[in-house]
């Protein structure tokens, strides 16, 4: 009775650090000034100066600074604790003219996100012969 009892408070234990952890994580504020145009998923941003937030768990909101445009995204955690390198980073993939903003990182493996393809990128990736430039961004305040 008394192993079932210590099983039992050792898991809760574990179940309220996870899930203060996660609510820690949601303190993400990240700032760049991007000096091109460029697209989150379907949405279009002008050059600017920007921030991203993290109002959820695997939602990032990208938001204009000068206009206050924003929007939400959809992102999924980094693949590889690779990714997670201790540089804050913005990442945006090119083809030609157009970019697209890959991936955000507060340097943390745990706060490193993947946005999501969007149809547009695809299509141009696909159309592409060669690998598209990565450029990154960062701004530490």
């Amino acid at each position: 009775m008394k192993r079932i009892l210590s099983v039992t408070a050792a898991t809760l234990a574990i179940c309220l650090i996870v899930t203060a952890a996660h609510a820690q994580s949601s303190n993400l504020r990240l700032r760049c000034h991007v000096p091109f145009a460029f697209s989150v998923k379907n949405q279009t941003f002008p050059a600017g100066d920007y921030e991203v937030t993290q109002p959820m768990y695997l939602i990032l909101r990208v938001s204009n600074l000068q206009n206050q445009a924003s929007a939400f995204e959809r992102v999924n955690p980094a693949q590889s604790r690779k990714e997670g390198n201790g540089r804050v980073r913005f990442v945006f993939h090119r083809y030609d003219n157009e970019y697209f903003l890959a991936s955000v990182s507060d340097g943390s493996w745990e706060s490193t996100y993947d946005f999501q393809i969007s149809k547009e990128e695809t299509q141009l990736a696909n159309a592409s012969p060669r690998k598209p430039v990565t450029i990154v961004s960062v701004k530490v305040e």
